[in-house]
This record gives C-alpha cells, sequence and structure tokens, in this order.
C-alpha cells in the first residue's frame, strides 16, 4: 500500500470519527471524542515524523500529513471550546494540552521545511503533550 493509499485511509477514519462525534450524548462525551481525535491525530503525525527521522518516509508525504494532522487538531480543538458545559479549569487545561500539540506540530514541519531529520527531541516532546493530553482530558491512552 502506497503512501497516497494510506493518507486516503486516515482522512476517511478522521471523518467518520468527526462524524460520530456529532452523535455523542453529553458534553463530557464531545469532550472525550475530541480529545480521543486529538491525540489519534497527533500521535499519527509522530508516527510521520519518526519515519522522517529515518529517512523512510518522503518530505512531501511528512509536510502533507503534519499539515493535516494540525488541522485536524485545531478543529476538534475549536469542538471542545464550543461546548459550554465543560468546566472553565478543564477546558483551560484541555486548551494549554492542545496548545503545546499545535506549537510541537509547527516545530516539526518547520524542521522538516528546512531538512532536519534530527527530530528526535520533538517527537519526544510530542508524546509527552499527547500523554498531557491524555491525563488532563481523562481519556485513557490507546498507544
Amino acid at each position: 500500500m502506497d503512501h497516497r493509499n494510506v493518507s486516503k485511509i486516515r482522512v476517511s477514519v478522521l471523518c467518520l470519527a468527526a462524524a460520530l462525534a456529532g452523535c455523542s450524548s453529553s458534553e463530557s462525551d464531545q469532550v472525550s471524542v475530541q480529545s480521543k481525535l486529538i491525540s489519534s491525530c497527533s500521535n499519527s503525525a509522530r508516527m510521520a515524523l519518526e519515519g522522517w527521522h529515518l529517512n523512510q518516509l518522503p518530505e512531501a508525504y511528512v509536510r502533507q500529513t503534519l499539515q493535516s494532522m494540525q488541522g485536524n487538531v485545531e478543529r476538534a480543538a475549536s469542538e471542545i471550546e464550543a461546548l459550554r458545559d465543560v468546566d472553565t479549569a478543564q477546558r483551560g487545561m484541555l486548551a494549554r494540552s492542545v496548545t503545546d500539540i499545535v506549537n510541537l506540530l509547527r516545530q516539526a514541519q518547520s524542521q522538516v521545511a528546512h531538512g532536519d531529520h534530527d527530530t528526535v527531541q520533538t517527537t519526544l516532546h510530542l508524546k509527552d503533550a499527547i500523554e498531557g493530553l491524555s491525563l488532563t482530558s481523562g481519556v485513557k491512552r490507546s498507544t
């Protein structure tokens, strides 16, 4: 399976997750679904960055994956922000976690754009940020 097919599958899965998010019955369910989506997208970006570091994935694929996953993270974060019955303190902690993830995705994109394959630190920080999101949202890690 080439990288274009993998990318199409990822987009399909993300669209399905977004559609299912609209079916949740409560705002806490929405937070859980959106947090899982953010975690999943962030992990996809992290894996692409690891492949870049190991020279196993082409620049265009990694760049496109990072951009796409960042957009998905930002949209999911907007969904959480729009929820009014979520505790203000929890919303603030989630926002900080997501901001950390988005900043790391931007840093990763910059590294790829500059041909910098030494992305170990960014990958580790991204993994830590994903774990922080899991703790903040109360969602168990799946990876």
